[in-house]
């Protein structure tokens, strides 16, 4: 207990002496570009990785040459604190003066975004592999490398993710920087599933589905996915058990329009076209008006990122919203990992604004409160924008869902039609369920579901439909 304490006065005081330093360096009025270095390097050493941002950045872009040792060192510790997101917003040619492996990050996902697929593995490929950025530079390699269609240069890629993120997770020094080392490593491992999917070698697929982790926030995504990977073996009752489990009240933060959609055509492929026009007909009662609903409020609200950060802020704190399909969409974004990276930035950047807030008043100490309220601006800035981001997509979503189902049901009505004319019609009454039609093997076991749901059962539901074809 001791030792703790005198840990953590030793910290508290380097972190005194390193501001103390930083306000000399600074001195009063305004400082050059050497005077901005020694500044931020000895903020950064006293853990005032937020207020440096804006100094950070106008050294950058007055300065023309590439970073020295020392302060790349000091810059890439603030963005192991800060996130890559304050400076994703400078110029491409102004980042390339840093060879920091975050920076090299943020110049793949700039190349990424323009096409400039190779050019953007050529980025992660100086990222070195003991750099705290590598598993996260792995993960993008192997979702480049599936871009171009390179399946086996994708999974190796995803593999070294996995690998490396569970490697830095043992060493991480937060909880929050394990956690998000944990989560990288859970996407790389949806990613080696989906690299088999796409490459149709669906059982093996299974298998790597089966390796993520239910706690995580990847896997209630992954349900789905498994659900499609069941439906192109064939197992349709394996795909309509894991629908199922998004009936789960643990479950009603997702918002994905294509599970009805996918449970409609299952039904279909089994003949069973009552259940898929019910399926369709629900969809339509459902979600039409609200989705329209939907369409109209983002319209009028356009590009207002002030105003999506706020909405998220009344919907976390229980307020009501101006309308009602709102509340689903912004749980689905509340959990996604990139949000809860940038809140969890947020919050480490208000804490040190009262940290700052509580120093002795200085010419200093004004102008980091200063740096303080335009990064906290900008930080609301892109979770508003990413609010609005989701939003729109969940949108598209609505909107491909509909067009899907109305394909479904033009289908179902021609199907019944041409039934119609049938002398000879299946006749569908009587027991419509029996386990003769699962498909199992030695590890599995029937356990009759009673309507329940089970936190260790979900995801392992599987429907004992008889095909009517």
């Amino acid at each position: 207990m001791f030792s703790k304490i005198v840990f953590a006065l030793l910290l508290s005081t380097s972190a005194m002496a390193s501001y103390e330093s930083a306000e000399k360096l600074y001195g009063r009025g305004t400082i050059n570009l050497s005077g901005y270095r020694k500044t931020i390097i000895e903020l950064v050493d006293g853990g005032y990785y937020f207020s440096a941002i804006p100094w950070m950045k106008n050294f950058l872009v007055k300065n023309d040459r590439a970073l020295d040792d020392e302060l790349e060192a000091a810059f890439d510790t603030m963005l192991y604190h800060t996130g890559v997101k304050p400076f994703e917003s400078l110029p491409y040619n102004i980042l390339a003066r840093s060879r920091s492996g975050n920076i090299r990050y943020i110049l793949a996902k700039m190349l990424f975004k323009t096409g400039n697929l190779n050019e953007a593995i050529d980025q992660l490929d100086h990222v070195d592999a003991d750099h705290s950025a590598y598993p996260f530079a792995a993960n993008m390699k192997g979702t480049l490398y599936a871009s171009l269609g390179n399946q086996k240069q994708a999974e190796t890629a995803f593999k070294d993710c996995a690998r490396s993120s569970d490697r830095e997770a043992k060493a991480a020094p937060s909880r929050v920087q394990h956690e998000q080392l944990l989560l990288n490593r859970d996407y790389c491992l949806a990613g080696m599933a989906r690299v088999q999917f796409a490459s149709k070698h669906y059982q093996q697929a299974d298998l790597n589905y089966l390796d993520i982790r239910k706690t995580s926030f990847v896997w209630p995504e992954i349900l789905f996915e498994e659900a499609w990977n069941s439906y192109y073996q064939k197992n349709y009752n394996r795909t309509l058990g894991k629908l199922v489990s998004y009936k789960a009240p643990v479950f009603d933060f997702i918002f994905k329009p294509e599970i009805e959609v996918l449970k409609a055509l299952t039904y279909m492929k089994m003949c069973l076209y009552n259940d898929a026009q019910k399926a369709a007909d629900d969809f339509y009662n459902d979600l039409l008006n609200p989705s329209r609903e939907l369409r109209n409020f983002l319209n009028a609200r356009g590009k207002d990122y002030s105003y999506y950060y706020h909405l998220m802020a009344d919907h976390e704190d229980g307020r009501q919203l101006p309308l009602g399909i709102a509340a689903p969409i912004l749980n689905s974004v509340r959990k996604d990992g990139a949000f809860v990276e940038m809140k969890g930035a947020l919050n480490s950047a208000l804490a040190e604004y009262n940290t700052l807030r509580k120093k002795q008043d200085s010419g200093f100490r004004s102008n980091l409160i200063q740096n303080m309220k335009v990064v906290l601006d900008e930080y609301k800035t892109v979770i508003g924008a990413y609010v609005r981001a989701g939003m729109v997509s969940k949108y598209a979503e609505l909107y491909q869902a509909f067009q899907s189902m109305s394909y479904i049901k033009l289908e179902i009505l021609a199907i019944k039609k041409e039934r119609l004319y049938q002398t000879d019609t299946q006749n569908s009454a009587g027991k419509r369920g029996d386990v003769k039609y699962i498909d199992r093997n030695d590890k599995q076991y029937f356990w009759t579901f009673n309507g329940e749901f089970w936190a260790d059962e979900l995801g392992d539901y599987v429907f004992a439909l008889r095909s009517e074809c």
